[in-house]
């Protein structure tokens, strides 16, 4: 690949090196102002002519007759000897020999928004001259102007700005938002386009947006700020990553979206994590068809794109400086039973029973309130950020270098994340046709934290429910334990003891680099080749040292190492063809990819340590045979593709997009994918017929459809694989009692395996008013997916062998997404944005009636929560539906639910009444039926900003509603058959008729199954939450001079400041707890962080 990369490269220099020195001219032109016939040979070549327009207008009409001419010779015969020229590559500047040449200088800036950013495409005029230019793309520009002269800058959605020279060769300019983000130019692939100009459904979130949020993941920043991207945390702890939804859940396999960072593509959704969020000067979302079908295969669950901070050509070494420190608190607790409560309702379980009480249910001890566990293992923790940068440029070179250390100690102890990453951007200018650049980041990752989705083990699960009256520590120094009454008290294991003897560690060490070449042919004809590596090494340490005291003894110690190497290789290239011809306006983008991926992973443990000092814990020594596991998937990717964006007269837009992708994780004749797209726009408001209506700014009417792919699937189901062993599992078989070594198929081949494809159709109205200080913008999409690939329903007759999936099923997302944002104040400038999505979700096909995929089990008595069947939303909840308590005997014996149920005489007044679903007479297994939905049907946002001289706030709101939850751990915790601790609410349980409805009686026997799976547990998901709040202030620039500084920025920030909800677990905001065959359910999970950090913003 590099041998490709550099022909490419050398080939491109030798084509290109002639277009300034032999370029030559065939004109026929008559009685025309050299003004006029200047700017023509500057559309037809890279030429930049700067004049006085009066000492041009001097010379009059002129005729002009040249064939192969250079531009020296053609501008000898267009002057007379009262003006002369000068040539710089591609500049010309010309002059009046009777002008004082010494107050003539090259002025060059860079022109920025209020935030720093660059600001492409600025007019930037010499006032009472024709003489102009454009910034560039780093919003830098050059201009030959009179040291005591003027500039003119005007940009559409900003003010005009005037600028005096004064002697000042070098320019910082900023320039003022209107109230209008029409013309913000957005990345798009492959390419930027002005959001004006954009046919298909992107959002756009700036890094400004972004910036000193204590959050981990670029990620949770922007949870509620761009619609139809849902934010779903699957617990509190650090550095735990989100999912990211765009449109809903697309496919039951992986729905994470492709992840894009200058150029380098991932579906690893870590990526975000393992980014500074501070780097970011903007995240763009793709989310149709049509602008996300140029990345194929991988963008049927959307494109996030994101562009990090760049220096500017010609723009002074600035160094900017950022810390932010504070601590961080759960946001609930679970009120649970202290001691002498729990003691009560234990004890009555025998009495309503009629049964001994047992041991130490009759012992006062228990009755003691010693330790309140979630808090015994909660405490305050804190949050550390601290990043500086350091940006500029010269005329031939810009640069950006920032580095960043982020700290998070959770409030469980020995839960923590730590990121230490640097990047380094540069771009050079090796000639005025051929930019070589590239983008590096640097991350090593320390994440620590223990295992909090297991309903036996998990440590949130061992604080909810180990008994209040047992101690911290006892008084010999030994950890409190439930050993010696495990089966009254419950076998768990102190979560105490569980975190003073824990020593693990994850550590990650990722290079995320990309390198570059761009070619002008022509200002018009640009060809990129792009080569970029992510790599990322894995090791994980888990030592659990032997413990006999504990109910879930260890009694032998074990080290668990892990480690991972996963890497892929990117050669890209692609020509970009912008030009405009009269009302037209053309961009053509195509090219070629090439993807490699490799990953490799090993396992491996050893049980037995005598000796467990700290320099002990390592594989050789510990005494009990080794075992070790490794794991290696190659796969590679390739592609073309290209996008076609064509606008007739500001008014017609279209755009076709076209991507072949072939992956060599799918059998010979099956690799190949071939996904179009279209999207066509009408801009209504440059209709004659809408001009002349004032309040009317902005009107465009947009349509498209397109067709993805999904390629996140296991790799080679294609392929049989036979083991060889002299076990069962391996291939082996047992005559008479001993082992004999054989062969054996353990997976099947599925040969017809292939891409799973959505397609999607979008319509968007975009309307602006009053100036566009008003934006709105309302879609409706809808996406099918087909083929997509669930495990087979065929059941194996030929013993232990796994079969392949199948494309069998397909699903449906379609809703519609609101946007609205109002802009105003002139010394008081506000701002407030809000967002909706509703968005409906069914699995369409699957198997056939009555056949479902289910989902992993919960709890002692292996409970079954979620199950996605055809008709239903995916992974939606299954249960038993209840009609109350049963509050008298008269009810059990009348109610015809029971009429034919064996178990009629074993159910008690104060159990559940469930529901005879299909009229049997029997409550059984074929009573079961749809609960919920976990898939929320309206998802929100809404931002809010006001700044008045130097003060700024800022808040950010998200909603999300039409959504159900399962409490599993309230389904445990409430239940009383268990030995554990349970939640305050069983205080109000039935104790004779009409005292509860909804809370059981205290008893033992499980004849009935009160705590099966059931809509006792589903709960309203619904939630409103003020995600983020800051409050800054900007010191005057006087004041910051004095400490020899530009500027200063203090501030102070909330994250999950308050949430209004009715659900009773620690948080509404449950993730994934089964891939995306179980969400929404409540496991026991680390609970939300309300986050206070103060910081500030120091720049030199």
């Amino acid at each position: 690949m590099k041998a490709v990369f550099l022909l490419m490269l050398v080939t491109c220099m030798q084509v290109s090196a002639t277009v300034y020195s032999q370029q030559k001219f065939t004109l026929s032109i008559k009685q025309t102002e050299v003004s006029s016939i200047l700017t023509k040979i500057q559309k037809q070549s890279d030429y930049r002519f700067f004049y006085n327009y009066a000492s041009i207008k001097k010379l009059g009409k002129v005729d002009l007759d040249v064939k192969d001419a250079t531009i020296d010779q053609i501008l000898s015969s267009l002057i007379d000897n009262k003006l002369s020229y000068k040539m710089a590559d591609d500049h010309v500047v010309i002059i009046s020999n009777q002008e004082d040449a010494g107050r003539q200088a090259i002025i060059k800036g860079k022109v920025v928004d209020k935030t720093g950013e660059p600001l492409i495409g600025v007019s930037v005029k010499l006032q009472g001259t024709n003489v102009g230019i454009t910034t560039d793309v780093n919003g830098t520009f050059s201009i030959n102007a009179p040291d005591d002269g003027t500039l003119e800058l005007t940009y559409i959605g900003y003010a005009k700005k005037i600028v005096s020279i004064a002697g000042n060769h070098s320019l910082t300019i900023t320039m003022d938002a209107l109230p209008s983000a029409l013309n913000e130019v957005v990345v798009v692939g492959y390419g930027t386009s002005k959001k004006i100009d954009i046919t298909g459904s992107v959002a756009s979130v700036k890094g400004a947006d972004l910036q000193n949020l204590p959050v981990s993941s670029a990620a949770q920043a922007i949870d509620g700020r761009a619609s139809g991207v849902s934010i779903v945390r699957n617990d509190g702890s650090p550095g735990a990553a989100p999912s990211i939804r765009i449109r809903g859940t697309g496919t039951i396999n992986n729905a994470d979206p492709l992840i894009v960072i200058d150029g380098v593509a991932t579906s690893d959704p870590s990526a975000l994590s393992d980014l500074n969020p501070n780097d970011i000067a903007s995240m763009d979302i793709l989310k149709d068809a049509s602008s996300s079908a140029i990345y194929g295969t991988r963008a049927a669950n959307g494109v996030v794109l994101i562009t990090t901070k760049k220096g500017s050509y010609s723009q002074k070494l600035s160094t900017s400086f950022n810390f932010y420190s504070g601590f961080s608190n759960s946001t609930k607790y679970i009120d649970l039973l202290t001691a002498p409560q729990l003691y009560q309702l234990k004890r009555e379980r025998y009495t309503n029973d009629g049964v001994a009480i047992d041991t130490p249910w009759n012992n006062p001890y228990y009755a003691t309130q010693r330790t309140d566990w979630q808090r015994a293992i909660m405490k305050t923790g804190h949050v550390t950020n601290g990043d500086i940068n350091i940006q500029g440029g010269n005329d031939q070179s810009n640069y950006y270098f920032s580095t960043s250390l982020y700290n998070e100690d959770g409030i469980i102890d020995k839960t923590n994340f730590k990121r230490f990453s640097t990047r380094i951007n540069s771009e050079h200018k090796i000639k005025p046709w051929l930019k070589l650049g590239e983008n590096i980041q640097l991350t090593y990752a320390d994440n620590n934290g223990f295992n909090n989705n297991d309903s036996q083990t998990g440590l949130i699960f061992s604080a909810l429910r180990f008994n209040p009256a047992i101690p911290l520590v006892n008084p010999d120094g030994t950890y409190g334990t439930s050993k010696a009454f495990a089966n009254q008290l419950g076998d768990v294991n102190s979560p105490y003891a569980t975190i003073q003897e824990a020593d693990r560690f994850n550590k990650k060490y990722r290079a995320l680099a990309n390198a570059f070449a761009e070619v002008s042919f022509t200002k018009d004809l640009k060809l990129r080749v792009n080569y970029a590596f992510d790599g990322t090494i894995t090791r994980g340490y888990n030592f659990n040292i032997a413990d006999v005291n504990q109910a879930r003894q260890n009694t032998t110690s074990q080290l668990t190492e892990t480690e991972g190497e996963l890497s892929s290789q990117l050669l890209e290239s692609f020509l970009t063809y912008d030009k405009v011809f009269g009302k037209s306006h053309v961009t053509f983008t195509g090219g070629y990819s090439y993807q490699n991926f490799k990953n490799y992973g090993f396992t491996a443990y050893r049980l037995g340590y005598d000796d467990t000092s700290p320099d002990q814990r390592v594989l050789n020594q510990g005494n009990s045979q080794f075992n070790s596991n490794v794991l290696a998937a190659p796969s590679s990717l390739q592609s073309g593709f290209a996008r076609l964006f064509y606008d007739y007269d500001g008014r017609f837009l279209a755009t076709v997009t076209f991507r072949a992708d072939g992956s060599s994780k799918f059998a010979p004749g099956k690799q190949w994918g071939y996904f179009p797209a279209f999207s066509l726009g009408w801009r209504l408001s440059n209709e004659e017929f809408i001009k002349n209506i004032s309040w009317i700014s902005n009107l465009k009417l947009t349509g498209g459809y397109g067709e993805l792919g999904n390629q996140n699937v296991n790799p080679f189901q294609y392929l049989a694989l036979i083991k060889v062993g002299s076990t069962y599992e391996n291939g082996g078989y047992a005559f008479g009692g001993t082992g004999v070594s054989g062969s054996a198929v353990t997976n099947l081949a599925n040969p017809d395996i292939t891409w799973e494809r959505a397609a999607m159709t979008n319509i968007s109205l975009e309307a602006g008013f009053l100036n566009n200080r008003l934006n709105t913008t309302v879609t409706y999409f809808n996406k099918n997916t087909k083929d997509m690939l669930v495990p087979s329903s065929e059941v194996s007759t030929v013993g232990s062998v796994t079969i392949p999936d199948k494309n069998i099923a397909t699903m449906n997302n379609h809703g519609i997404e609101v946007d609205v944002n109002y802009q105003g104040g002139n010394k008081v400038k506000y701002s407030i944005g809000a967002n909706a999505s509703f968005i409906k979700n069914r699995v369409t096909k699957l198997y056939g009636a009555g056949a479902f995929i289910g989902s992993v089990v919960y709890g002692r008595s292996s409970q079954e929560i979620s199950r996605t069947y055809e008709g239903q939303p995916i992974a939606s909840f299954y249960g038993w539906k209840t009609n109350g308590l049963y509050q008298t005997q008269a009810q059990i014996d009348n109610d015809p639910y029971l009429k034919n149920d064996p178990r009629k005489s074993s159910i008690k007044p104060g159990d559940v009444r469930f529901v005879d679903i299909n009229g049997d007479g029997v409550i059984d297994g074929n009573d079961r039926t749809y609960l919920g939905n976990p898939n929320p049907n309206v998802t929100a946002g809404l931002q809010a900003s006001i700044s008045y001289k130097g003060f700024d706030l800022s808040a950010n709101f998200t909603g999300v509603f039409g959504v159900s939850l399962y409490n599993a751990d309230r389904m445990q915790g409430i239940d009383p058959t268990y030995p554990f601790n349970l939640y305050a609410e069983d205080m109000g349980r039935w104790t004779g008729p009409g005292t509860s409805n909804t809370i059981p009686r205290m008893t033992l026997d499980r004849s009935n199954d009160n705590y099966r799976t059931s809509d006792l547990f589903v709960e309203s998901g619904n939630y409103f939450s003020l995600k983020n709040v800051t409050l800054g202030y900007t010191l005057p620039a006087v004041w910051a001079k004095k400490a020899a500084l530009s500027s200063l920025r203090i501030y102070a920030s909330g994250q999950n400041v308050f949430i209004i909800t009715k659900y009773k677990g620690y948080t509404p905001e449950l993730g994934y707890t089964d891939g995306n065959e179980q969400r929404g359910v409540d496991v026991a999970q680390y609970p939300s962080l309300r986050t206070i950090t103060f910081g500030l913003t120091a720049k030199l």
